[in-house]
């Protein structure tokens, strides 16, 4: 008697289940149009080494200091840099850089180039990071975890200056290895230390 009971409700309550669920997928698929332009998938790859990611970060620590010395070549050098060390081509990167409030996020090549050398009136806070200049770039990753061919490697850089003083920064980098063997950043996060 129970057991129908149970299905006699069941039954009672079928068709306000269903709508819900068609209410539910319509709010989400609504939900998922507003987001579409910062949402995409990685690429599968070949897998991803260590080595490959101590490759890739001293190649970005390389460009930061180019930047520096290319004078009026520095947005050139900039944007090449950025396309070769950025996974732009894969959709919007997660880019939130050390010294940005007012657009805190860089999803794409103008707002990463903007933030390294400046004179984009859209990017009005940018100073050109890269622009110090910087004489070197050190990296040491606290932890790395690799997955496939994604990799998430968070620790501290140091800027060197002129005057041989560093600046030490935090971070969060995301990397990912395409089919052609390109270890690209899909993801940086980086902050001064806390100071309380």
């Amino acid at each position: 008697m129970k057991t129908l009971a149970y299905s006699a409700t069941a039954n009672r309550q079928l068709p306000t289940l269903i709508a819900s669920f068609f209410l539910l997928f319509s709010v989400s698929a609504a939900y998922a149009d507003q987001f579409s332009d910062h949402t995409n998938k990685l690429p599968t790859g070949p897998e991803i080494t260590q080595a490959d990611i101590q490759a890739a970060q001293a190649a970005w620590g390389d460009a930061v200091v180019a930047i520096g010395k290319a004078g009026d070549k520095a947005a050139k050098v900039a944007e090449k840099a950025a396309r070769s060390a950025y996974a732009f081509e894969l959709g919007p990167i997660q880019f939130k850089p050390t010294l940005a409030s007012e657009q805190p996020f860089r999803p794409d090549v103008e707002g990463t180039v903007s933030y390294f050398v400046s004179g984009n009136d859209k990017y009005a806070e940018d100073s050109g990071f890269a622009l110090r200049p910087w004489t070197k770039v050190r990296f040491d990753n606290h932890t790395v975890k690799l997955q496939g061919n994604i990799a998430i490697a968070m620790g501290h850089y140091y800027f060197t200056d002129k005057q041989g003083d560093e600046t030490k920064v935090e971070y969060t980098k995301g990397y990912v290895k395409t089919d052609d063997d390109r270890v690209l950043i899909f993801l940086q996060d980086s902050s001064l230390p806390y100071q309380p």
